[in-house]
């Protein structure tokens, strides 16, 4: 006998509106509108869904629409529930299998895989903007955004599966007079798909080779060294054993076109990831790298501009960097170099043989309160 679900208030946060998404996707139509709700029908069955969410009788009425899609589908309805309420969204679900027998995870375990699935959206949000291989901590607005809207849906069971809900909004009937690309909410977990997929099928390809150019070409599909890094945390702290993706895309806009709905990224594509995440952020320029540090030599051409060098973090990590400053900006550094006070900068990182350099110089400051 499978369980059912009887509490009002889980029945009453299902939303009209993701029902019909869903009795739409599964075939059911539409046959009599009434004043607070409508009649559905699929085969001999039929349902009556309510379309106030107000009314006194409204978990009573879900209930009812519960147990004939249990009827008819023969599943339970804990897991009928899950679509109905994920119909207005894309799903992610990674599953780790490498977690405990029981399908739980320690507190530590679990801090990690969560923002490792968060760094992989947002690499994957990134790529959506534009198809880099290594994105500078300080990502675009739209991306930082797209995390505010995405969210962690209740673990399913089964080794130890994460869902991350990406909702859409519907898709309308085409219009002559407008043409419009999809959402960025679905662009992004599009590119998350094939990107997984490509750099599966890169590993294989660097592993017959040799050669790092298939993760190179796997860029235009959404790879860099931020999605690497994320997948790479990801496996690490699920058990090392691997993880596999699948999709799920919401019936209010169908399933998109040449899109691979499962990839496994396996034990064996670990070394290859680290070592592409390693190649790309050591050999790639990156836009908007912020640099904190103090200013350890001066190589003056007059008082007014001259090479430095700083030793401090970029993007967090320790390194030695050199620039061409003039100005203003000069004679931060020369105070910066004189007082030994940590001066912030931003710019582009790139490397120049074993050294670093930050081009183009922008928002040069002291940090005054750390002197």
């Amino acid at each position: 006998m499978r369980a059912t679900i009887q509490d009002a208030k889980i029945l009453s946060e299902l939303r009209p509106f993701d029902v019909i998404a869903y009795l739409r996707s599964h075939q059911w139509r539409e046959v009599q509108k009434l004043t607070n709700g409508a009649f559905w029908e699929k085969g001999d069955k039929e349902i009556l869904l309510p379309m106030d969410g107000t009314l006194v009788d409204y978990p009573t009425r879900m209930a009812e629409v519960m147990r004939v899609l249990e009827c008819y589908e023969g599943r339970s309805q804990f897991e009928i529930y899950e679509d109905l309420v994920t119909a207005a969204a894309d799903i992610v679900r990674p599953r780790l299998t490498g977690v405990n027998g029981d399908g739980t995870i320690s507190l530590d375990q679990g801090m990690a895989i969560h923002e490792a699935a968060r760094d992989m959206m947002l690499a994957a949000a990134c790529s959506t903007i534009e198809k880099k291989s290594l994105f500078a901590r300080r990502k675009p607005e739209q991306a930082m955004n797209y995390l505010q809207h995405a969210r962690f849906g209740i673990p399913r069971r089964g080794s130890y599966i994460l869902t991350i809900i990406s909702p859409v909004v519907p898709k309308l009937a085409p219009n002559d007079l407008f043409e419009t690309e999809e959402p960025f909410e679905r662009r992004t977990v599009e590119t998350l798909a094939k990107a997984l997929h490509a750099a599966e099928l890169a590993c294989r390809e660097v592993a017959t080779t040799g050669q790092i150019q298939p993760m190179k070409d796997a860029v235009a599909s959404g790879v860099s060294a931020n999605l690497c890094e994320a997948l790479i945390t990801l496996y690490r702290a699920s058990g090392e054993r691997g993880v596999q993706f699948s999709f799920s895309w919401t019936p209010l806009r169908g399933t998109p076109e040449g899109v691979v709905s499962e990839s496994t990224i396996s034990p064996d594509a670990i070394p290859f990831l680290m070592e592409t995440a390693r190649i790309f952020r050591e050999n790639e320029p990156v836009e908007n790298s912020e640099v904190l540090g103090t200013v350890i030599k001066l190589e003056r051409e007059d008082e007014q501009q001259g090479k430095v060098t700083i030793f401090g973090s970029i993007d967090g990590i320790p390194r030695k960097i050199t620039m061409e400053l003039a100005g203003a900006d000069h004679q931060i550094a020369i105070r910066s170099y004189k007082e030994q006070t940590p001066l912030t900068c931003a710019g582009t990182l790139a490397r120049d043989g074993r050294s670093w350099v930050l081009r183009s110089p922008r928002d040069v400051r002291l940090l005054e309160g750390n002197k």
